[in-house]
């Protein structure tokens, strides 16, 4: 049976000086600007271990997108892509405006102080819901071979 609907909280919320304006389409091409996770304080055991790890995925949702997921196109021109101009499907894109808001973002890892985690690559307005935040790994986070 499929779920008709999930409930979802956030663990805390992204903290930045970053502009109102575009945002960088991925962490990586802000690889200098800083911000800050802030966690939960219910949460904070949870942190245990965490500065261990050079890089972090952080699984957020992207509350500012102007499209209702009903209204959400799911036929779009992806930006920045070896595509050229082709039309694509939402799932073949990284595009923010999809039917479930979910970002990821992988970032550097700055440091875990009490219920703060600091991190570089913003590419997240200030107060983005923090779904999740999970080590990278280098050993597993890289595509499968044997094509």
């Amino acid at each position: 049976m499929t779920p008709t609907a999930i409930t979802v909280e956030p663990i805390g919320h992204v903290a930045t000086t970053a502009p109102a304006g575009p945002l960088p389409r991925q962490a990586s091409e802000a690889p200098e600007a800083t911000g800050r996770v802030v966690l939960r304080t219910d949460l904070v055991p949870g942190l245990l271990g965490l500065r261990a790890y050079r890089h972090l995925w952080l699984v957020t949702w992207l509350h500012d997108q102007p499209a209702a997921p009903r209204d959400t196109p799911l036929r779009l021109v992806p930006s920045g892509t070896a595509t050229g101009d082709r039309e694509q499907g939402v799932f073949a894109s990284r595009s923010p405006h999809r039917p479930n808001p979910i970002g990821l973002s992988l970032v550097r890892n700055l440091g875990v102080d009490g219920n703060v985690v600091t991190f570089a690559g913003v590419d997240l307005l200030d107060g983005t819901p923090v779904l999740d935040i999970k080590p990278w790994f280098a050993d597993c986070d890289v595509p499968a071979t044997g094509d």
